[in-house]
């Protein structure tokens, strides 16, 4: 079982260790922060996690097959409920160099961000919009 080890560092900032490594991250979730955007909030930090865990999926299954995408990237946005503050939809939006890549190979890479195991750890009842621009 994988292990990180989070900190509260105070004035609703907290550190990650991931175990075993000296790769760390930071969250800020003060309401300056919030406004500021100079640091990951954990909501964010939850946003960029599913980004993350889809581009890998599609550069991943992509090099096991032989298909060039390039260096895509993901613009994600979302919503949050102002009372419950959690998040209630994630727009998606893939930028891929698809001008080499038949629609089977862009079938196989929208099927890969799809099979994004963050994807199927979410609830259900958050709404996710998945764009793909190729």
């Amino acid at each position: 079982m994988e292990e990180i080890k989070v900190t509260y560092s105070g004035n609703i900032k907290t550190t990650a260790a991931k175990g075993g490594s000296q790769i760390t991250t930071a969250t800020d979730n003060s309401p300056e922060s919030r406004t500021a955007g100079t640091t990951f909030t954990p909501v964010d930090m939850l946003v960029n996690s599913l980004g993350a865990c889809m581009l890998s999926m599609m550069g991943a299954t992509a090099a096991r097959k032989g298909i060039d995408i390039g260096r895509p990237t993901a613009t994600m946005t979302y919503d949050t409920d102002p009372a419950t503050h959690r998040v209630t939809a994630i727009k998606v939006v893939f930028d891929v160099d698809g001008t080499n890549l038949s629609e089977a190979d862009r079938k196989v890479i929208m099927g890969a961000a799809k099979a994004c195991p963050v994807a199927a750890s979410l609830s259900e009842s958050i709404a996710k919009e998945l764009v793909f621009n190729f």
